[in-house]
């Protein structure tokens, strides 16, 4: 017996030797590989796009990146494998790039020398909350993130924490990806001014000051796009301020009243092949508080200048009043009076010329919009497409989103809306009309066989002599247009809604560098909306939860009870 048990003792202590022996031999021999990873996320936001991998692989010159990050020991718990997250991704991007993106890791937290350093470049530690057991505060940490080519300035994510991982790919791509461009890419900027209304002017006048200047409309849009590394240049579209010859891509917002001249410089720029994107705001509204609630709501019309252009393109932008059951509710500024005292508080106003346009009514098959969860299309106008205009002159056009389901018109009128324009009863309802196009091709002359319009002014001046009038030369190419029936939610009160700001981006810079950057950017993780329900659905619900529900809990308690009868009969 105890032999056996000897034997039995040898033969295990063996085998166990073996077998540690075999898996440290298997994970040496495995170590190297980096091993399989299924992403289960319906936007596949964790594999690297191809157009990613493409940049990559076209590198020709090393980039460096270097990763500032304080050591997992005095990470607070929840940032512990953030280190292990961000090198993961950073060595696929090594593998794809064959090299070229070479990256390194620094903890920077207890090198006072290298702190110097980094505050020096501008770089600085941040705080995080800390919950240590059952002990809440705040820890300073290193986080940071530099990209350098060249001799070019580093590029700077001054931030790396878990919910930057999402969007990692694009912050780190897109830097790089202009940084080995040979210089920015330029937009052209024609945005007016809101001009001071003439009775204020007159007002400020009397009394001896002067009237406040012209208000800027659209300044965060140009924030965004120097943010996005573009070199926006502020075109005034005069004869001293024209449209430069370099510009990669022409962004017209909200145009009143352009004369033929200006036009004929938009057009001219189209047909010779400077890809642009246009946004007309055909109506303006104005809340007014009524005595007690609510608002009276007025319109004003106004012509950009641009239509017998866009008529010449087989485009149009609508005048009618253009009205959505599918609307966001918007807080209105409300002065009341109570007691003598006067404050002012925000209302919910729900209109439904205040449309969200969902992702259900978005083109998927567009690298532009087939991310874009929600827009907020404010006081916008429907488009009409002349199809086969558009055929005859060998136009291609891609619908980029679209009205709803249920959606109406109403004639245009000036002054006080009636509140019946605001309710579909009794409505012809026109489901998905257009609200955003994307042309193709060779973009017509509308101006040919008509002399060239002179520049505004030029014609009056009678004590000096004008400089002799440059007018570009026609030079026909292929170009892409990108046309939008409302300019109001591109202004600085409305961009930041819905995502509208996204949807600038990636229009221009699909007209700008192609789709590849938007591919990469529509990797952030889409923002899922509840589809608005109507009256008659939220009926039904009501009905099966008030009534069905417990009619069918009754229904089976009474079959139960009967059966527990029989049974006990039997």
């Amino acid at each position: 017996m105890s032999n056996k048990r000897r034997s039995f003792r040898t033969t295990f202590l063996i085998s166990a030797a073996l077998l540690i022996a075999g898996a440290l031999l298997i994970t040496n021999i495995l170590s190297d590989f980096s091993g399989a990873r299924v992403d289960m996320t319906s936007d596949k936001i964790y594999t690297m796009s191809p157009a990613a991998a493409e940049i990559l692989s076209n590198l020709k010159v090393p980039v460096q990146v270097k990763l500032y990050i304080t050591g997992e020991d005095e990470m607070p718990t929840e940032l512990k494998t953030l280190e292990r997250d961000v090198t993961d991704k950073l060595r696929d991007y090594n593998r794809a790039s064959d090299g070229m993106l070479q990256f390194s890791v620094h903890d920077p937290q207890n090198d006072e020398q290298m702190q110097n350093d980094l505050s020096n470049r501008g770089l600085r530690p941040f705080q995080v909350q800390s919950i240590d057991r059952d002990e809440i505060g705040v820890k300073m940490i290193w986080s940071t993130m530099t990209i350098a080519y060249k001799d070019y300035p580093e590029e700077i994510i001054p931030q790396v924490l878990p919910q930057s991982l999402m969007t990692l790919e694009y912050d780190l791509i897109s830097r790089m990806y202009r940084l080995t461009r040979e210089q920015k890419p330029k937009v052209a900027l024609i945005a007016p001014k809101q001009e001071v209304d003439p009775q204020v002017a007159m007002m400020y006048m009397q009394q001896g000051m002067q009237p406040p200047e012209p208000q800027e409309l659209y300044s965060v849009v140009v924030q965004m796009l120097e943010q996005e590394y573009y070199d926006v240049q502020r075109v005034e579209l005069t004869s001293e301020s024209r449209i430069p010859e370099d510009a990669d891509v022409m962004v017209v917002l909200g145009p009143v009243n352009f004369d033929e001249r200006q036009a004929f410089e938009i057009n001219r720029a189209m047909s010779n092949g400077l890809n642009t994107i246009i946004a007309v705001q055909n109506h303006v509204y104005d809340y007014q508080p009524g005595q007690r609630s609510g608002f009276t709501i007025s319109a004003r019309g106004q012509d950009s200048g641009l239509e017998s252009m866009l008529a010449g393109m087989g485009l149009a932008v609508r005048t009618d009043h253009y009205c959505d059951e599918s609307n966001q509710v918007l807080s209105v500024p409300r002065t009341q009076n109570l007691g003598g005292m006067r404050f002012q508080t925000n209302e919910p106003v729900r209109l439904p010329i205040q449309v969200m346009v969902t992702e259900s009514q978005m083109n998927t098959e567009s690298a532009i919009t087939n991310r874009i969860a929600n827009l907020l299309y404010l006081w916008g106008s429907t488009l009409q497409i002349d199809e086969s205009f558009l055929a005859d002159n060998h136009l291609e056009h891609e619908l980029l989103f679209s009205s709803s389901e249920r959606a109406w018109l109403e004639p245009f009128s000036e002054g006080v809306v009636p509140g019946s324009t605001f309710h579909s009863a009794g409505k012809d309802i026109e489901p998905e009309m257009p609200l955003a196009v994307r042309l193709s091709g060779l973009i017509p002359d509308t101006f040919v066989g008509r002399e060239t319009p002179e520049w505004a002014g030029l014609a009056a001046e009678e004590t000096e002599q004008p400089e002799p009038d440059v007018v570009t030369p026609l030079d026909q190419k292929d170009a892409d247009v990108i046309l939008i029936g409302s300019a109001t939610m591109f202004t600085d009160m409305a961009i930041q809604a819905g995502q509208n700001s996204l949807f600038l981006l990636n229009a221009v810079d699909a007209l700008a560098h192609g789709e590849d950057l938007i591919s990469i950017r529509s990797k952030i993780l889409t923002q899922r909306t509840i589809r608005p329900a109507s009256d008659r659905e939220k009926l039904m619900l009501r009905l099966f939860v008030i009534i069905l529900v417990p009619l069918l809990l009754t229904i089976a308690g009474l079959t139960r009870a009967a059966n527990r009868k029989k049974e006990a009969t039997r």
